[in-house]
């Protein structure tokens, strides 16, 4: 017997160790791997959102906040549990674990790239073989960040409910098999959304109701003629609008073919932007009311915002004060590169804007 008492005041607290523990499973490789995701992922994040450019000066300005933030929140679950001295990540967490570290690496790699220069494509347009339009990588955003942010909350409510319990919880069959399946299945699945987009973008019909792959099985001197077909549709439409305030002495503001591919689409596209302008007629003011009236009449309509639509979808705007007026459309967009159409058609440099035109005149695209 030792006289040394105080040893015999020790006790040791019970530590939980979850059934399963000590061997290497599905789920002890989510507990080990969790605290990397936890702070990997926004670091990564910092490099692929976006793609670069703008968007990664901003990330790196705020990381040291943005990192330690999220990395805590993930650490969050985890603590709880192992404050409660559960060593294995529980079946009922594990493929929810799987299904937020996915998700949040598709939001990640949808934010398309910003510079003064040109755009940069986002992360998932360059990994797919096939176009990605806007769209699509808009709603993979939104999805991927809300499932992230749900599959947090349910294990961070699962762990706090864990923490309650007065045994380790026992890793079932069919948790362990739907954390395999999870664990297996979303890189598949992840593929396959990246596959969908370019198959969705394909899909996709312009104002004439053609998809990217039609207009691309088309020779290039059959595009440049379908352009030429409706520049010449829309500025007989802008004519009977000029006709209505005056029968000559237009200039012209802005001509031809505008490109209308963004940052935010991945399939090269164009349409027209046409601007007539006026000097201040004599008998003054145009009055837009009663042309806008009677083009009504003939089947044009108004937009959300006001502005004229013809039966051909080309919006139309009036503006007349004491220094001029001006006329300006936009037509629909159809695919086509803008460039190569051009080139096809021999656009190049002439006197159109120096030159007044007749309201049924107007110079080549």
């Amino acid at each position: 017997m030792t006289d040394q008492t105080w040893l015999l005041k020790i006790r040791n607290e019970p530590v939980w160790r979850s059934p399963g523990s000590g061997r290497s499973d599905i789920h002890s490789f989510a507990w080990g791997v969790w605290p990397w995701m936890n702070w990997g992922l926004p670091l990564v994040a910092i490099i692929t959102v976006g793609n670069g450019g703008w968007a990664l000066l901003m990330l790196l300005v705020i990381s040291p906040v943005l990192v330690p933030v999220l990395g805590l929140l993930g650490s969050l679950p985890r603590f709880l549990l192992r404050k409660s001295g559960i060593t294995t990540t529980p079946a009922s967490i594990t493929a929810l674990l799987f299904v937020q570290w996915w998700a949040w690496v598709a939001a990640m790699i949808t934010p398309p790239g910003a510079t003064d220069g040109s755009p940069i494509p986002a992360v998932m347009q360059g990994l797919s073989p096939a176009p990605i339009s806007g769209g699509f990588l808009q709603a993979v955003m939104l999805g991927g960040s809300g499932i992230a942010v749900m599959c947090w909350i349910a294990v961070l409510v699962l762990a706090i409910v864990l923490r309650t319990k007065t045994s380790p919880p026992a890793a079932s069959k069919w948790g362990t098999l739907i954390a395999w399946i999870a664990a297996v299945m979303l890189p598949v699945l992840f593929v396959a959304m990246i596959w969908l987009g370019g198959a969705v973008t394909a899909q996709q019909r312009d104002a004439a109701g053609e998809t990217v792959a039609e207009v691309q099985a088309l020779a290039l001197s059959v595009q440049a003629e379908r352009a030429l077909e409706r520049h010449e549709q829309a500025q007989g439409q802008l004519s009977l609008v000029r006709g209505m305030i005056a029968d000559d002495g237009w200039g012209i503001s802005q001509r031809g073919i505008d490109r209308r591919t963004s940052f935010t689409e991945a399939v090269d596209s164009y349409g027209f932007d046409l601007r007539f302008h006026h000097e201040p007629l004599a008998e003054g003011l145009v009055d837009v009311e009663a042309i806008e009236g009677e083009l009504i009449g003939q089947g044009w309509m108004k937009d959300e915002k006001g502005a004229l639509v013809d039966p051909h979808g080309n919006v139309v705007e009036i503006f007349s004060n004491e220094n001029g007026l001006r006329v300006s459309l936009l037509s629909p967009s159809w695919w086509g590169d803008s460039w190569d159409i051009s080139d096809e058609l021999g656009y190049g440099l002439d006197d159109a804007f120096a030159r007044t035109y007749a309201y049924d005149e107007w110079p080549t695209p």
